[in-house]
């Protein structure tokens, strides 16, 4: 029994909820810190989110099970290694997303149209989209920017423009990276691993890095300079955390490529210290600039 709950819990991927922390920036750039209820409110839709996205994770493993079963850190998924039904997986999975999307509607209309897009978008790209050179990462990022506007959404404040382009070049810059780090890790496999790494070069994908990076830095020192942004944040020191995020970018080109970890970025960031360090100090400086610099 305990073996059983241990691969569900592997199945469903908690760990990846970190990517879900986005949907905190319009609680944090609004300015809703000090809001009991958009704090709730935002802590619900992460749950939410997060559930829904687990449920997404399950069903992509149901289609991937057999090439997944042929990568060398895959194939001990659940599904892949048989360790946990596949049907019985998929008919828990369809009960969780179902009451998911219940409490969504309950918690924002808006906000359950948006998961609901994220869903059945993300079923379009686990069974088109993927096999699409550039539009299988494209997607992904799309993905991050539906988060950011759900954030948003659910506590009711805008979003920048330049923080949503920001978000959508930062999860450019990891999908490439993940890329890379795939086709390095499989080598002459890759191909008959994941499809579309046949599209893929390791020259190219240190092009398309490179332009990711540099376009994800541009779009934040814009935004921390835009005059909209000094005007809602009430502060125009957001430019002095351009530092912290200049270092966390070179310090995820040093993990891509001299630690080689770039084939699991969620794992990369979580076990990286320093990564993790500057985003706690860039958050910390942050909070001081909007809510104690006055």
């Amino acid at each position: 029994m305990t073996k059983t709950i241990k691969n569900y819990i592997i199945l469903i991927r908690p760990y990846q909820w970190i990517k879900n922390i986005i949907l905190f920036a319009g609680l944090i750039f609004g300015k809703k810190l000090n809001d009991p209820e958009a704090i709730f409110r935002a802590v619900s839709a992460f749950f939410l989110f997060s559930f829904i996205a687990s449920c997404q994770y399950v069903i992509n493993d149901y289609l991937d099970r057999k090439e997944d079963a042929k990568h060398p850190e895959k194939r001990h998924r659940p599904l892949a290694s048989g360790a946990i039904d596949s049907s019985t997986a998929l008919f828990i999975t369809v009960i969780v997303l179902t009451f998911s999307l219940i409490l969504s509607y309950t918690l924002s209309h808006v906000f359950f149209y948006l998961v609901g897009f994220y869903f059945f978008f993300n079923l379009l790209y686990s069974m088109y989209l993927k096999h699409i050179v550039i539009l299988d990462v494209m997607s992904i990022s799309i993905g991050f920017v539906v988060r950011a506007i759900a954030g948003a959404v659910v506590v009711n404040v805008d979003f920048s423009h330049w923080l949503l382009l920001c978000t959508f070049m930062l999860s450019l810059y990891w999908g490439f990276g993940k890329r890379r780090g795939e086709l390095i890790l499989l080598s002459d496999s890759a191909r008959h691993h994941r499809k579309i790494l046949h599209e893929y070069s390791v020259v190219y994908l240190d092009l398309m890095l490179g332009i990711t990076a540099t376009m994800t830095l541009m779009s934040y020192v814009l935004y921390t300079v835009s005059p909209s942004t000094v005007q809602n944040l009430g502060t125009d020191k957001m430019i002095y955390t351009i530092p912290i995020v200049v270092y966390a970018i070179f310090r995820s080109l040093y993990i891509i490529y001299i630690k080689n970890l770039a084939h699991n970025p969620t794992k990369a960031i979580l076990t990286d210290k320093s990564v993790l360090l500057s985003g706690f100090f860039w958050l910390v400086l942050v909070s001081f600039f909007m809510y104690f610099w006055k």
